[in-house]
């Protein structure tokens, strides 16, 4: 389990940053980024939860 929650976390920071690329070229081809900001809040609470429930199963170990 601790190795599939470590694959769940780098992949949550693969998707966050790719989502801040994709916020940065909306706003320079001046496309609206409400929807791009609101998926990116979304991902970085998952990834949240996903390194809090990683840092538990480590002090569990």
């Amino acid at each position: 389990m601790k190795v599939r929650l470590q694959r769940h976390v780098l992949l949550g920071e693969r998707h966050i940053e790719r989502q801040h690329a994709i916020i940065q070229h909306l706003t320079e081809l001046g496309a609206p980024i409400k929807q791009a900001l609101e998926l990116l809040d979304l991902f970085q609470e998952m990834q949240a939860l996903h390194v809090a429930h990683l840092r538990r199963l480590e002090k569990a170990s």
